[in-house]
């Protein structure tokens, strides 16, 4: 294997850090976005009052509000270590003194950065024998131990607010797994990264039981990654407000609900939920890379 065989290259993991990782972790980023950077003790801290925030300010339910928490805290940083096994055959070996995450105005961990630390690589890898790097015979398995390490208590924690229960909090990490290669432009679309990700999440002593769906599928506009997750963050239940009036609309918005029209009742699904039939999830997806691939 050489760098150049790498989904995303990089001559070394400094440089991997610095240039691809943010392909993924700064996928959300809006221009200007700001916000202070706390580790997992300061964000275990924050965790009772955020979630107090999301149940009284925005209407979620104790449930709910709990699975977004899991989903932004852990969840993002499953992401981080799934796309690093996808695009560089590198594990993350985090460690909970160097991830943090990006604390918003609003108190919401964001973005997250892993930090610079030791990565697995298996024999072979254009890495081996670098500094800060091991050689194993499979990255995943030791990546998958340092993530359920660092992430275990932040789900306990995050679990208990709504009281929701372990395995379906556990479900919100494996969406992680599995919707790191989804929705991030600019990344080559290759079997190898589903079957990356496939094996995080099939690898033996997972904490999570049920698992999200990946595929490479061709479409009208190209291949594509497409999925959908195995559980449901219960946005559902947030009460949607009053209907705006069309002419309030965005075009994003307008262009969207012509697309897929609601109908009475109908509960709003996330376009990746678990809820929604394969094609569903899938119709979108793709729609929401036609807008974006359009001049």
């Amino acid at each position: 294997m050489s760098a150049s065989d790498l989904l995303l290259a990089a001559p070394s993991p400094s440089r991997w850090f610095a240039a691809q990782l943010p392909v993924f972790t700064g996928r959300y980023d809006a221009a200007g976005s700001t916000g202070s950077w706390a580790g997992p003790e300061a964000v275990l801290a924050s965790l009772p009052a955020v979630h107090a925030r999301l149940v009284g300010e925005y209407d979620a339910t104790p449930a709910a509000a709990a699975k977004w928490l899991v989903s932004w805290v852990a969840g993002e940083l499953a992401g981080a270590v799934a796309f690093t096994l996808a695009t560089a055959s590198a594990g993350l070996l985090v460690e909970a003194d160097a991830v943090r995450w990006r604390v918003e105005a609003d108190g919401r961990p964001g973005r997250v950065d892993p930090g610079p630390v030791a990565v697995a690589v298996a024999a072979g890898h254009p890495w081996a024998g670098m500094d800060g790097v091991r050689v194993v015979e499979d990255p995943t398995a030791p990546a998958l131990a340092a993530l359920v390490d660092v992430a275990g208590p932040l789900v306990e924690a995050c679990r208990r607010l709504g009281r929701v229960g372990r395995s379906a909090a556990w479900t919100e990490v494996a969406d992680g797994v599995g919707s790191a290669v989804l929705h991030v432009p600019g990344l080559p679309v290759d079997q190898r990264a589903v079957d990356a990700v496939r094996a995080a999440l099939d690898a033996p002593g997972a904490p999570w039981r049920q698992r999200p769906t990946v595929r490479v599928a061709e479409t009208a506009i190209g291949p594509l990654y497409l999925g959908r997750k195995a559980g449901c963050c219960l946005s559902y239940q947030t009460p949607p407000g009053p209907e705006p009036d069309p002419a309030t609309l965005d075009a994003e918005t307008r262009a969207y609900r012509e697309r897929f029209p609601r109908r009475a009742g109908e509960p709003l699904y996330c376009g990746t939920c678990s809820l929604r039939d394969a094609a569903g999830c899938e119709e979108r997806q793709v729609y929401w890379w036609e807008r974006r691939r359009s001049p």
